[in-house]
């Protein structure tokens, strides 16, 4: 085996005048939502996208702990290379009235020709449990997924987490879930064997092992599905 691939929006609740709710706001609350949708509607238009540049995703969350919401966008750049247009995240802080870049890289979102036949490989950017999660996946008759998770840590965001799956329909599917922060590693090859001729052939695979890495790689550079790792066993070898 060898597969070289792969605003925060705040809901206000306003209480209506009506037969049943007679509830009123006092004036210093009215300000006090004022004033917040005023600041909120000042943050959304605070970041200038760069010329030549279209967001294709954008994410909210909390990054770092701090209890204050980062937003992520990815963008289209104006380059493009053999693969397609060339993606870049950039990830905001809060500043006192509008948001701050705090980092931008390239490299973990795949150029838009990488999905082959399956078009851009791109499908979203999302924030989980302090974390920040890119998802793609791509292909033609043998296809792909990849979810890549980065932290932010030791002055870097790294990759902490990778789940990557290949399939071909009416073949045979093989996932891998790494955790590289403990590296630990679950791998799992499942057979149909509905179309086999000779189904004795064909075992499914599970096996855990642990490959611990001696630096994490950093989200600026990396490139989804074009990192090998050994599986134990003369199983062969994965991308990730």
């Amino acid at each position: 085996m060898n597969k070289l691939f792969p605003f925060i929006i705040i809901f206000l609740t306003s209480c209506s005048n009506n037969n049943t709710s007679k509830t009123k706001l006092k004036a210093s609350e009215k300000e006090s939502i004022k004033s917040e949708n005023s600041i909120e509607s000042h943050f959304d238009k605070s970041i200038d996208v760069p010329k030549g540049y279209k967001i294709i995703g954008e994410a909210t969350g909390d990054l770092n702990k701090d209890k204050i919401e980062e937003k992520v966008i990815v963008y289209n750049t104006d380059r493009n290379e053999d693969m397609g247009i060339i993606r870049e995240i950039h990830i905001f802080k809060k500043g006192k009235s509008t948001w701050e870049k705090w980092h931008s890289s390239i490299g973990a979102v795949l150029p838009s020709d990488h999905g082959g036949m399956m078009g851009d490989p791109f499908e979203e950017v999302k924030v989980e449990n302090g974390c920040l999660v890119i998802r793609q996946s791509g292909g033609s008759r043998e296809k792909w997924s990849y979810t890549h998770r980065y932290r932010n840590q030791n002055n870097s965001w790294e990759l902490i987490g990778s789940t990557i799956n290949y399939y071909t329909p009416e073949d045979f599917s093989e996932t891998l879930d790494y955790n590289l922060s403990n590296g630990k590693i679950s791998y799992s090859k499942e057979i149909d064997l509905t179309y086999k001729e000779t189904p004795t052939e064909n075992k499914n695979i599970k096996l855990d092992f642990i490959k611990k890495l001696k630096t994490l790689p950093k989200m600026h550079g990396f490139y989804p599905g074009n990192n090998q790792i050994t599986l134990p066993e003369n199983i062969g070898t994965f991308y990730y």
